[in-house]
């Protein structure tokens, strides 16, 4: 019989007596348990289910990357989420995720999603010339209403080009924002499932996912229709076969897909543009020290701004697996059917692997012998983001162009964090901008 060896274990009843707290904001309460117990610990998640929460690298990259074979996502997403979204790459697990993995991956190479720039640049233009009436009003707005309608526009016009009207886009847009709102409630409030269940909100929001579908649906069977082949994402699923059959995917995948590119897709990056902003704008030096570069420079530190942000502000700030066979782990021997709380931006402020980890320094990055085994911005082992490469360009050509045409002046002097199923601003990123004459 095995004798297991856990980590430290959180109280249940503490747990309990801040179950409020945690559903607005887990944070706090991760980083003091954190604190006390150190950088592994065991905990009951919800009250009810025991679980295991880390922020050590080492122990990450045994769960992701050297033992990954021995885990899977766990059901709060293979299941819970995957009612909502369906099983695309996001959502699936085991020999369908793979087979899926293989079959969209080439897509996403890094040479195929450079061809997409030309459509995310245009989406852009047209973000800035809107934001050149706010500058000539002085108009203060929401930077992450902005980011978050300009990514979604992104992800629409790279996967369907020129497909999707102006209504549906808008109503996608609502549903999609609906649908993630409640599945992080389902998620933080299991003993709230009966409830939930009950009075129908499980069927409705099921239903919103629906209709979801319905609008994708309508563009594919109207791209099928008329044999187009314009060069988006979408004609890239459309053209994906399966190596073992020389079949492509039937249109309920398609749809799977093409919804998980819009949930994970425009999300992370919104929120990870607004924080970039937000940071620019607490740290208006760093601001001017990139528009007073040269162009190789400017990249340079473009680029390392992002990081920054992303560490700071992780959008995939938490990941999860599951345990398909006991496993040692650091010095821990852990039972089959544990589940495993990945703490990314836990690990990415942890003291031991970052100096002054709380500190906005781009400059870090600079540094040929920084340790970067703490830093995961995209995950980690086979299922790294499939739309690493997507992110990083759009990011740079969104980033590269705000701060090649403005000075921003932040008019929200503390925004704090909401973790959704994404890191998101719970304020608004109030900003004011000013032509910039600099560059």
């Amino acid at each position: 019989m095995s004798t297991y060896k856990l980590p430290p274990i959180a109280s249940r009843i503490k747990f309990l007596l801040h179950a409020r707290q945690f559903i607005h904001n887990p944070i706090p309460i991760i980083e003091g348990t954190l604190k006390l117990l150190g950088p592994t610990y065991t905990f009951y998640m919800g009250g009810l289910e025991k679980g295991v929460l880390t922020i050590d690298p080492v122990a990450v990259k045994h769960v992701l990357q050297k033992n990954h074979r021995a885990y899977e996502k766990s059901a709060i997403v293979t299941d819970l989420l995957a009612k909502y979204t369906g099983r695309g790459l996001l959502t699936s697990t085991g020999d369908y995720w793979l087979r899926q993995r293989r079959l969209i991956q080439p897509g996403f190479h890094k040479r195929r999603i450079e061809s997409l720039q030309s459509l995310m640049k245009a989406e852009v233009d047209a973000c800035m010339e809107r934001w050149a009436d706010f500058a000539k009003s002085s108009t203060v707005f929401d930077a992450y209403a902005e980011m978050n309608h300009l990514t979604f526009r992104i992800v629409a016009k790279t996967l369907f080009t020129t497909s999707l009207e102006e209504n549906g886009l808008l109503q996608l847009s609502e549903l999609i924002s609906t649908l993630q709102s409640f599945i992080v409630k389902e998620v933080r409030q299991p003993y709230k499932r009966w409830w939930f269940s009950l009075t129908g909100t499980i069927r409705h929001h099921i239903d919103l996912a629906a209709g979801a579908r319905d609008i994708i649906r309508q563009v594919i069977i109207e791209r099928r229709r008329h044999n187009e082949h314009p060069d988006d994402l979408l004609s890239m699923l459309l053209e994906s076969k399966y190596e073992d059959t020389g079949l492509g995917m039937n249109d309920e995948q398609l749809i799977d897909e093409c919804l998980i590119l819009f949930v994970a897709g425009h999300e992370t990056s919104a929120n990870a543009l607004s924080w970039m902003i937000y940071m620019l704008g607490k740290h208006p030096e760093e601001m001017m020290r990139i528009q007073q570069a040269d162009l190789a420079a400017r990249e340079s530190r473009i680029r390392n701004v992002i990081n920054e942000t992303m560490r700071l502000y992780p959008p995939a700030w938490v990941v999860d697996r599951i345990s398909l066979d006991d496993d040692h782990v650091l010095d821990y021997h852990l039972p089959k059917g544990t589940v495993w709380i990945i703490f990314i931006r836990g690990m990415h402020r942890n003291p031991k692997y970052w100096d002054q980890p709380d500190q906005f320094n781009p400059d870090r990055w600079n540094d040929p012998q920084l340790n970067k085994e703490a830093y995961m911005p995209f995950g980690a082992g086979p299922r790294l983001c499939i739309g690493e490469h997507f992110a990083m360009m759009e990011m740079e050509l969104i980033l590269s162009e705000i701060v090649r045409l403005w000075d921003i002046n932040l008019i929200s002097k503390v925004v704090t964090e909401k973790p959704l199923v994404t890191l998101r601003p719970l304020e608004k990123v109030l900003i004011r901008i000013t032509p910039n004459f600099v560059c």
